[in-house]
């Protein structure tokens, strides 16, 4: 699957949390695949999770978030039906949040077993560059 960059990684510098996020829609379809951003090479992946400010109304609702490579690497069996904050029905492994040796883009695949007519939200990933 090719994922087109839409910005560079940032990092501004310092060891502060930094964030990359993306809108979520049920116009992206029943497989939709969103790119939340670019995390930089060296960056430590804390959290991820959905802002869901309208609920999917679709049948089985879901989200994943990872990288181009492996999909869910961050978090899968996310709920998109409910407005909230939902965090991913995994933990990050260790292994998941070892630095990249490269800039690597991130990216959130929504899917639903049905067509909806309303869901809107942000898809969110907490990380901490590393120098």
């Amino acid at each position: 699957m090719a994922v087109t960059q839409l910005a560079p990684a940032r990092s501004t510098g310092y060891q502060i949390v930094t964030y990359l996020r993306a809108p979520l829609s049920f116009n992206d379809g029943v497989t939709g695949v969103v790119q939340v951003g670019t995390l930089p090479a060296g960056a430590l992946v804390l959290r991820t999770y959905a802002v869901i400010t309208t609920a999917f109304n679709a049948t089985g609702n879901t989200m994943k978030i990872g990288t181009v490579a492996s999909d869910a690497s961050f978090g899968t069996g996310i709920s998109t039906a409910a407005a909230g904050v939902i965090t991913g029905g995994t933990a990050l492994a260790t292994s998941t949040t070892v630095a990249p040796t490269v800039d690597t883009p991130v990216i959130a695949t929504y899917t639903s077993t049905g067509s909806g007519t309303a869901g809107a939200g942000w898809v969110v990933v907490e990380y901490l560059p590393m120098p």
